[in-house]
């Protein structure tokens, strides 16, 4: 058993540096504060801009992956859909917003851009920066 939990771990390890790879050939990253940045310049307000980094940077590891505005959040950076609902929830509740019910159920757009899904929450909050 440990020898096959082992094999996981590795296949686990090698599927994330080729991820990362890939990736990092596929586009040109930048920092956090530069994400942070264009996010503001793109109409984005700068707590929605902090929210949305907070929940997506612990995908980006410790600086493996510079993130890009147009990483689709499923395919790029590895993201669960069910994660992107909780983020969505977490977001509802620290901005005082009301949350979805089975009456009024919130429509997360899909395919998902880290850009998309700042434009999306800003639009949440019904204002905008820019």
């Amino acid at each position: 058993m440990p020898v096959i939990l082992g094999a996981i771990g590795i296949g686990a390890f090698i599927w994330e540096k080729r991820r990362t790879r890939c990736l990092t050939a596929k586009r040109q990253g930048m920092s956090p504060s530069a994400l942070l940045d264009w996010l503001i310049a793109a109409g984005i307000s700068e707590p929605v801009a902090d929210f949305v980094w907070d929940a997506l940077g612990r995908y980006y590891g410790e600086g493996d992956i510079p993130p890009h505005p147009d990483d689709d959040l499923s395919e790029d950076a590895g993201i669960d859909p069910e994660d992107i609902e909780d983020f969505v929830a977490a977001f509802f509740d620290d901005f005082s917003l009301p949350q979805p019910s089975k009456n009024d159920p919130e429509i997360i757009p899909k395919p998902l851009t880290l850009a998309g899904f700042a434009q999306y929450l800003q639009s949440k909050l019904g204002e905008t920066t820019a």
